[in-house]
C-alpha cells in the first residue's frame, strides 16, 4: 500500500509540474528542451525509487514489485488525463499531446526497469 501511495504523489506531483510548466518540457519547436526533458527524468526516476527500495531493505522480487506499484496508479490515470488533455494542460498545445504521451511511456518504463535492475554500487 505503501508504494501504491508514493505512487500516486509522483504522479501528482508530475502532474502539477507539467501543468503549470509544461510548456517548458513540450515544446515540439524547442527540441533541445524536448531532449532534456527525456534525459532529466532518468536521474529523476532513480531517485524516486532506488533510495526508496533500499529503506524499505526490499529483495529483488519485492523490488519488482514495488516498482509495480509505484508505477501503477499513474499509468490507470493517466489513461483518463491524455483523453481529457486539452482540459487538464491547458498550457501546452494539443500537438504536444504525443511528446508527452511518449515521456510518460519512457517515465513509467524507467521505473519498471528500477525494479528489474538493481543499483551498482
Amino acid at each position: 500500500m505503501h508504494f501504491l501511495i508514493w505512487g500516486f504523489l509522483v504522479w501528482l506531483g508530475a502532474t502539477l509540474i507539467f501543468r503549470f510548466l509544461g510548456h517548458f518540457f513540450f515544446n515540439p519547436e524547442n527540441a533541445l528542451l524536448l531532449l532534456l526533458s527525456y534525459l532529466l527524468v532518468v536521474p529523476v526516476i532513480f531517485l524516486l525509487t532506488y533510495p526508496l527500495y533500499k529503506l524499505k531493505g526490499l529483495t529483488k522480487d519485492e523490488r519488482l514489485k514495488a516498482a509495480m506499484f509505484i508505477a501503477l496508479p499513474g499509468m490507470f490515470i493517466d489513461t483518463i488525463v491524455l483523453v481529457i488533455f486539452p482540459d487538464v494542460f491547458t498550457n501546452l498545445s494539443v500537438e504536444s499531446d504525443r511528446y508527452f504521451g511518449s515521456w510518460l511511456l519512457w517515465a513509467y518504463s524507467l521505473i519498471l526497469m528500477t525494479g528489474i535492475f538493481p543499483r551498482k554500487k
